[in-house]
């Protein structure tokens, strides 16, 4: 037995050792100059600085080129990269580093790199990075070197997705396709952001009940839990390492965890997992996952994940992912992702993704992608598959376009749209220069979608409203329109548009000095009317608008 012990032992040991030096000699760190050299005298100085020797055929590649360049404290994988810009293949084996051809890019690109600690400079091992179309991964070894093939490669760019438990989740999209990289990451904040939340209200750090949760390592259970305040109850100075199945909180509870029911007049503290119904009149404080429904009088903290609904007056708060409902008449933040729906009276903040329904009067924040809807005044997201509707959306990866255009009223129209292709908003401005004393202009805003017809053609549908002014806003002259048009992108970032519109205008005709509505143009006005009681005038035309698009 001790013999094949021995054996196992010794055989990991010499696995790790030869693994650990299969990229040493790529791995080094060194300093060197080179001023119009010689491929292959440059080769054999870098040689001798890394300790290894450079194996390749001399009709591959071409020796006589000539190298310039200062490289500091940089690998010898980063100086290769450097010279041969992604045209030579290179691994190690033994002392020889091998040089070869690489594929040609019109049949597979070999994405590799360094990750990086940002704010160390220490490199990153064992994250994950892959392709979501391919699913082709690489894990970083020991020196947070990463390396992907992709085969048949289209002419669009390429997505990288970067996750490691201790970072912030990286998408790395690259327009240029260089072959290598350095990338930096970002240690998750989170953690250490909630970690007072951690000890809230555990103000007796020193005392009995406290020291006996630390020291007690086994989970002891209970059918049933009565306390005053944690420490003076039924579990008595335990009750942190007690998991109960029902728990009654005159004031507030101190448990390791609850199975089916926990209820606190003001507050229930939980060091582990809740499932069932827990219900405090101020505070609701978890340390582990929430699996039920959560309900408090202002707060729900969550350290953890919630898979079910958390309500409270307040705010809501989940450190990891949320599969079910947040609703307060505050502010509902995820850590994670949420599966579900978010509501608030306020604003809702997800620090992932989202995967539902995000609905705040104010607005609502997504830091990754949106598959679903938002609901609020001003909504972010990374991306949307859905749509973001409210008064303003930005979303990163979504629709924006700035158009210069024309139409019957207005020589030069000024438009920005922001959101997606499925729901826009549209902030507007026209303007008439003239030789009477003050210019005509116009501010609007409006709504639309421009759903795909073909490969390179978008249909326009817009709602619009306008105000026309001569100089300053003095009365009521709004412009309606509904517009109806196509898209056509000529070019990547530019784009026609053009198409009919149907427009309405109300103005106050209690005012004298509006601004001539057609000056360019002479379209036929109908419906004309009155609205005596509103001192509100009405009318009717058939337009058109035209011009081009950016980005």
């Amino acid at each position: 037995m001790r013999k094949t012990l021995f054996y196992i032992s010794t055989f990991l040991l010499f696995s790790f050792v030869i693994h650990s030096e299969e990229n040493r000699l790529l791995e080094k760190e060194v300093s060197i100059h080179v001023e119009n050299e010689r491929l292959d005298d440059f080769l054999n100085r870098l040689s001798q600085e890394v300790g290894g020797i450079f194996s390749y055929s001399p009709s591959a590649i071409d020796i006589s080129q000539r190298i310039t360049g200062e490289f500091t404290n940089k690998s010898c994988r980063e100086i290769l990269e450097a010279v041969f810009q992604g045209r030579i293949k290179y691994k190690q084996k033994g002392n020889y580093i091998i040089l070869s051809p690489a594929p040609a890019p019109e049949k597979e690109i070999t994405i590799s790199g360094y990750l990086v600690d940002e704010s160390s400079g220490e490199r990153i091992r064992n994250a994950t990075v892959y392709d979501p179309i391919t699913l082709k991964s690489s894990t970083t070894d020991e020196f947070g070197f990463f390396e992907i093939a992709l085969k048949n490669p289209t002419g669009e760019d390429f997505e990288l997705i970067i996750n490691q438990e201790r970072y912030t989740d990286t998408l790395l999209v690259d327009q240029k396709r260089s072959s290598f990289k350095r990338i930096f990451l970002r240690k998750e904040t989170a953690e250490t952001l909630t970690k007072p939340m951690k000890d809230f209200l555990l103000w007796a750090k020193e005392s009995i009940g406290v020291k006996n949760s630390k020291n007690v390592r086994d989970t002891l259970t209970r059918k049933f839990q009565f306390s005053i305040v944690p420490f003076v109850g039924t579990n008595q100075k335990l009750s942190g390492s007690v998991v109960n199945d029902y728990s009654i909180n005159l004031f507030g509870g101190y448990s390791a965890g609850t199975n089916k029911l926990e209820l606190g007049g003001l507050f229930n503290l939980d060091r582990g997992q809740v499932s069932g119904i827990q219900i405090a009149g101020l505070i609701n404080q978890v340390g582990g996952s929430v699996k039920g429904f959560q309900i408090a009088g202002l707060a729900n903290v969550n350290l953890d994940s919630l898979s079910g609904f958390q309500g409270a007056g307040l705010t809501n708060f989940t450190l990891r992912d949320v599969k079910g409902v947040q609703a307060s008449p505050l502010l509902n933040i995820s850590g994670g992702s949420i599966n579900g729906f978010q509501a608030s009276v306020l604003a809702n903040y997800t620090h992932k993704h989202v995967k539902g329904v995000q609905a705040g009067i104010l607005g609502n924040i997504a830091g990754g992608y949106v598959e679903g809807f938002q609901f609020g005044l001003f909504n972010y997201a990374d991306s949307v598959k859905g749509a973001s509707i409210g008064l303003l959306s930005f979303v990163r990866k979504g629709y924006h376009t700035i158009e210069i255009g024309a139409d019957e009223i207005y020589p030069l129209n000024i438009g920005l749209r922001t959101g997606t292709r499925g729901f826009y908003n549209i902030l507007s401005a026209g303007i008439r220069p003239e030789k009477a004393d003050s210019t005509t202009w116009s501010f609007g805003y409006g709504i639309g979608t421009s759903p795909r017809l073909g490969k390179k053609t978008y249909l326009n549908f817009e709602l619009n409203t306008s105000q026309m002014n001569k100089g300053k806003v003095l009365a009521t002259n709004l412009i309606n329109r509904i517009y109806l048009g196509f898209d056509y992108q000529v070019a990547k970032g530019v784009a026609l548009y053009g198409g009919p519109s149907f427009n309405i205008r109300i103005f106050d005709t209690s005012f004298d000095d509006h601004p001539e509505t057609f000056a360019y143009s002479a379209p036929r006005v109908f419906g004309r009317k009155s609205i005596e009681n509103l001192n509100l005038g009405q009318e009717i035309w058939w337009g058109f608008r035209a011009g081009i698009r950016f980005f």
